[in-house]
């Protein structure tokens, strides 16, 4: 699943919205609204969303 992502590698395995958004080229609140949309499963820390490289990928084959 992830050989067509593999510049993905360089990054955690568990992803801020930062880093969602660096490697999406879209903008961090972008990032946000796709998690509160349910487009994209994040995994809530508090006021803090976390992204899982799977869930990353899965979002990203969803919504080419």
């Amino acid at each position: 699943m992830f050989e067509k992502y593999k510049d993905l590698e360089a990054y955690p395995d568990v992803l801020s919205l930062k880093d969602v958004a660096q490697y999406v080229h879209i903008s961090k609140d972008t990032a946000r609204k796709a998690c509160l949309d349910g487009k994209l499963k994040p995994i809530r820390i508090g006021k803090l969303y976390k992204i899982t490289k799977e869930n990353l990928v899965n979002f990203l084959e969803n919504n080419q």
